[in-house]
Formats: structure tokens, C-alpha cells, sequence
């Protein structure tokens, strides 16, 4: 199966901590993409150990909006908004967006996510941001392999050939819903229909 899954960092600027997420990412099944990097990705060598062929494979942005555009499902964090992670329900095929250790995601930018979440602590909420995508890329992964996501790659392959590009929106709204077999087959029919 093709790993669909990334964690995108919008702008990291302290290059141990991107390391660390390279290993992370080698650990729960993660691509990795990176928006404007405040540094050389050489580096995060040191710290990206073992994972060095990963870190080769980083793909580099210009913006978030590019670096989203053709990921399924998007779960921006931040300390404090959004819901939190012990509630959110998890599919197993969201991708990661993780903003800057000085200040995370702006606003406009968590607007561009599907869903936003944070991580919930004690009386202070901000995390150095390795050890976030730590907390998270374990309970994602974790949690996808106790509720995997009930559509099968055949019923993604329908919904793209069937809805094609040019609507998106109403593709992303249906694998958000995450329906099961029966409801996948009923909503297939009334698309057919109509």
C-alpha cells in the first residue's frame, strides 16, 4: 500500500527538531514535506540518525497551500484551538501540519485545514514542537491501526474516476464522513442515480 500519510512543517527554524521528526516519520509510516525551512537540511543530519534516506526524500515548499493541495485529509495543530486530541476521531489516512517552534500556525493557515486539533497538557500548553509530532504521529498511527478507515482503495479509486477533479470538495466531504460499506454502497447509488 502507497503511504499517503505526511507531516508538513510550515517553516521549522531549529533543525534538531526537524531531525527528530524524520525519525518520527520512519517510525509510524510518515512522508515528510517542509515549508520554507529556516535552515540547510544537512543540518538535521545528526539528529535524523538512521533515517538519513528519508531526509533525502523531504520534498521542499513555497507555501502551505502547495505543499496541501493534493493531501486527502489535513489536521493542522495548535496549543489551545481546535479539539482535542483524545476526541478527535481518527481515520487513519489525515496528514499533519505543524507550525513553527516561535509561534506555530497562524490563523489563515489553520483555516486551510480540514480539521485542527491540539494536544492536551497541563496549565502550559506549548510543546517543543519534535516532542508534539512525537505525541501525535503516536496516536494517529496507534489509533488508524484500532479503526482503520472502512473505505477500501477500490472505493477511492470509484469516488476519484466517478467524481473526478473537478469535485473535490464533495470527494473530501464524503472520506471525511468516513461511511462504511453499507453507506458507501447507498451513497454510490444515489450518485448514480441523480
Amino acid at each position: 500500500m502507497v503511504n499517503n500519510r505526511f507531516i508538513v512543517l510550515v517553516e521549522p527554524e531549529i533543525p534538531e527538531n526537524t531531525g527528530f521528526i524524520v525519525r518520527l516519520c520512519n517510525n509510524f509510516d510518515y512522508n515528510l514535506r517542509i515549508v520554507k525551512p529556516d535552515f540547510n537540511l544537512e543540518e538535521c543530519r545528526n539528529t535524523a540518525s538512521s533515517s538519513q534516506q528519508l531526509l533525502r526524500d523531504v520534498e521542499i515548499f513555497e507555501s502551505l497551500e502547495n505543499a496541501i493541495e493534493d493531501l486527502e485529509f489535513v489536521v493542522g495543530t495548535k496549543p489551545g484551538k481546535g479539539v482535542g486530541l483524545g476526541e478527535f476521531e481518527v481515520k487513519g489516512y489525515e496528514s499533519l501540519v505543524l507550525g513553527r517552534e516561535s509561534r506555530g500556525l497562524s490563523n489563515k493557515e489553520l483555516e486551510l485545514c480540514d480539521a485542527v486539533v491540539h494536544v492536551e497538557t497541563g496549565e502550559f500548553d506549548s510543546m517543543n514542537l519534535s516532542h508534539a509530532a512525537s505525541v501525535l504521529m503516536h496516536s494517529f498511527h496507534s489509533r488508524s491501526l484500532e479503526n482503520p478507515s472502512s473505505l477500501s482503495e477500490d472505493h477511492r479509486t470509484f469516488l476519484d474516476s466517478y467524481l473526478g477533479k473537478n469535485k473535490e470538495v464533495l470527494k473530501k466531504l464524503i472520506l471525511r464522513s468516513n461511511p462504511d460499506e453499507r453507506e458507501f454502497n447507498r451513497l454510490v447509488g444515489d450518485l448514480k442515480k441523480s
